[in-house]
């Protein structure tokens, strides 16, 4: 209720003001429109796939731009195998159970299913480059690359996404001693291991390194409906995944508009609202591609508010919050008849690791950004409602002209 009622202030002010007069104060400085990290989470399963965000620029850029991203995620989720009766009758009969008692009123052995298995643990470092490249006066491409890596999380650059640290704030301010068991299995350990329903596996182990893969992104601005105060454009992505578990093509189109509320010359607030909708695995080359979830669509949505301030020289601080929401990875009606098994040593949120694929996906990001000649931006997520997103991300993103 809180996230739509959230969505739901920033729409009613950004149709209250469409006719709120121009900032021109940042002109001489790389700012054009909301400054942002990309706040893709590094989801143990996202990362193998395209996702898409919201573009909230003003206009398209007029120099060739380069944004190198950085991000820190700690996932975790206890081992867990999940069971998928295929009788109809015993699905029925699944239903009148509990999700986490259903194990206790069927035989492992003898029962018809199909089944998965999944393991996470460890920090997920991600590296993104995009490069942003002017096509006409109206009109962008953007093309980036995904670099992931999986790691314990014990370097100096894992500070804020270490297992202690996160136990440590459960235990101090909020959540209680130890609430999703990492102490019961042990900190700083790296593993994610997922056996899909068809047989095909996944593991990644300490400092597993692998390219997620290539993205492409157009994006066309309505010049009837833009202004310095005021814009919207459309989105055409195509993504090429090409690592060992996900060889494929996804496709996907998006919609995004930003408002400019100024309060003073020095002052301004801004507003994005952004709607998309992604086709996983259109094209397939491989016949042994992992299965990460069996919604083919996901749609997502994004809301975004940033408060500037522009200092002596041009220079422009900003503070932002932003809300990312996307369609559950698996088709929701399959957790009636789901049967859970839990691992004999997990005991606090033990199935969060396979149930929260069936739930819509989302997050909250909190962000700065510095900018002049170029861009720097830090910021801190937080997954509130425990879905497979981090428990914790950090990044920082760094945006300049190449020419």
């Amino acid at each position: 209720m809180k996230n739509i009622t959230f969505i739901t202030f920033l729409f009613s002010i950004f149709c209250a003001t469409v006719h709120s007069q121009e900032i021109h104060s940042a002109d001489a400085t790389l700012k054009n429109g909301i400054s942002k990290s990309s706040v893709l989470s590094t989801h143990p399963f996202g990362i193998f796939f395209s996702r898409i965000q919201g573009n909230f620029k003003i206009r398209p850029t007029t120099k060739t731009q380069l944004k190198i991203n950085l991000e820190s995620g700690n996932v975790w989720g206890t081992q867990i195998k999940s069971y998928i009766p295929n009788n109809s009758d015993v699905r029925n009969e699944v239903r009148k159970h509990e999700w986490h008692q259903a194990q206790y009123f069927f035989d492992e052995e003898t029962l018809d299913s199909k089944s998965y298995k999944l393991q996470i643990d460890g920090v997920i470092k991600g590296l993104r480059l995009k490069t942003s490249i002017n096509l006409k006066s109206n009109q962008e491409l953007n093309i980036g690359l995904r670099l992931f890596m999986l790691t314990k999380g014990k370097g100096l650059f894992s500070i804020l996404t270490s297992d202690s640290f996160i136990e440590s704030f459960h235990k101090k301010i909020a959540g209680g001693s130890d609430p999703f068991d990492r102490e019961v299995f042990g900190f700083n350990k790296a593993l994610i291991k997922y056996t899909d329903r068809n047989g095909n596996i996944l593991e990644l182990n300490n400092n597993d390194l692998f390219a997620g893969g290539l993205e492409a992104s157009y994006y066309y601005y309505l010049n009837a409906l833009s202004s310095k105060a005021y814009s919207m454009n459309f989105g055409a992505h195509l993504g090429y995944n090409f690592s060992s578990h996900n060889n494929s093509l996804d496709i996907a189109l998006s919609s995004n508009a930003i408002k400019v509320i100024p309060i003073n010359n020095k002052q301004y607030f801004q507003i994005g609202l952004g709607i998309g909708v992604l086709r996983k695995e259109l094209v397939s080359f491989s016949s042994n591609n992992v299965d990460f979830g069996t919604n083919d669509y996901l749609g997502n949505l994004e809301s975004i508010i940033e408060y500037n301030i522009i200092s002596k020289g041009k220079t422009t601080h900003s503070v932002g919050l932003d809300y990312y929401l996307q369609t559950s990875l698996n088709k929701k009606d399959e957790l009636e008849y789901l049967i859970p098994i839990r691992h004999p040593n997990a005991h606090k949120s033990w199935g969060h690791g396979v149930t929260n694929l069936y739930r819509n996906n989302n997050y909250w990001s909190l962000f700065y950004t510095f900018t002049k000649k170029t861009s720097l931006t830090v910021y801190l997520q937080q997954d509130f409602e425990v879905n497979n997103n981090p428990d914790i991300q950090t990044g920082i993103s760094f945006t300049f002209n190449l020419k």
